[in-house]
């Protein structure tokens, strides 16, 4: 039976409370994750409402925007099952991008449900990219080189994103401006985004799926999520069941022809062995390179889902950045083609 939105929304506040603390703890191992240089807020203008988004930038940013250089800018999008999280959560993955890649992190502060359930997530990451789009020069942004990350949900929303933004420049879905000339705008300020790559760690693709059967199919069902947060999160984020078949929630349900159009040639997935969500990675992995993209599945041996988010400040971090590293190599790469 499903739970009411009063009581979702007090289990989120609580959970919420806790993983702050243990984000306060994942960030006393050293070296200390940095701030965001600035933020900026988006209002939109479809929605009525704003998105903050954080800006990690190079140490000579400012110095290099006054004399009119543009960064490649990575785009990033917090985990927390649509619920809990914020869009610090990544600092250590921005600080990696920012040092090694040389390019601009935006992480971006979505509406997070049960307040704001589907597709509020995913509209606010189309709000964010077309914002960069229109702003790319007062903000020192190449958007020819944008490239999208995002863990656990946030790796879901790294994937639809994009996918939604086709839809609403796109007649083939039913999704449409009354006016025509709303259209044409839309089209002009993604005339110069071009999304490059996606980097998507352990992300959910499929809310049709039972979770008790993803539990029972994986290989450590007792390292999996529990079902008290699996539960808040699937109910908080898609209360109404007709929505978990939508493309814009669960991408493998999209047509072949949406995925080769909105998803761009270099997708990376970064995949938890112990993960419930291990085998639909997979899946989606043979489907994409079927569809002719270029598709790199990196399985991390032996680990948790969000392993890398760990409150223990003790850990080994050597260990994650050793990942951290390789995908940075590989959004450089990109960059600098």
């Amino acid at each position: 039976m499903a739970s009411s939105r009063w009581w979702l929304y007090v289990q989120a506040v609580f959970w919420r409370f806790l993983m702050r603390i243990g984000m306060f703890l994942h960030t006393l191992a050293p070296p200390c994750p940095p701030r965001p240089l600035f933020t900026r807020t988006v209002q939109s203008d479809s929605h009525g409402h704003s998105v903050v988004i954080h800006f990690y930038c190079p140490p000579d940013y400012y110095q290099q925007r006054r004399r009119g250089h543009r960064y490649p800018v990575a785009v990033n999008f917090h985990g927390g099952g649509f619920t809990l999280g914020c869009a610090t959560d990544d600092a250590r993955w921005s600080a990696a991008v920012v040092e090694q890649v040389g390019a601009v992190v935006a992480s971006v502060s979505y509406r997070r449900a049960p307040e704001h359930p589907f597709p509020a997530a995913v509209d606010d990451g189309v709000e964010a990219l077309l914002y960069l789009a229109t702003h790319a020069a007062d903000l020192a942004l190449d958007v020819s080189r944008v490239a999208l990350s995002g863990f656990s949900a946030g790796g879901n929303l790294a994937i639809t994103v994009p996918l939604r933004l086709r839809g609403r420049i796109s007649t083939e879905v039913k999704e449409h401006f009354g006016r025509a000339d709303s259209t044409q705008q839309l089209v002009n300020q993604t005339s110069d985004l071009n999304i490059v790559a996606v980097f998507s760690w352990y992300p959910i693709l499929d809310f049709l799926e039972s979770r008790d059967h993803r539990r029972a199919m994986s290989i450590m069902p007792d390292k999996t999520l529990p079902t008290f947060f699996t539960s808040l999160f699937d109910e908080a984020y898609l209360p109404d069941l007709n929505d978990r078949s939508s493309a814009f929630a669960s991408p493998v349900r999209a047509s072949d022809r949406i995925l080769c159009e909105a998803l761009p040639h270099d997708v990376f997935l970064f995949i938890c062995e112990w993960d419930m969500l291990m085998k639909e990675g997979q899946t989606f992995v043979r489907r994409l390179e079927g569809l002719g993209k270029r598709v790199r599945a990196m399985m991390i041996e032996k680990a948790k889902h969000a392993w890398d988010k760990s409150a223990n400040p003790f850990r080994d971090q050597g260990s994650v950045d050793i990942y951290y590293r390789d995908a940075c190599a590989d959004m450089k790469a990109i960059f600098d083609r």
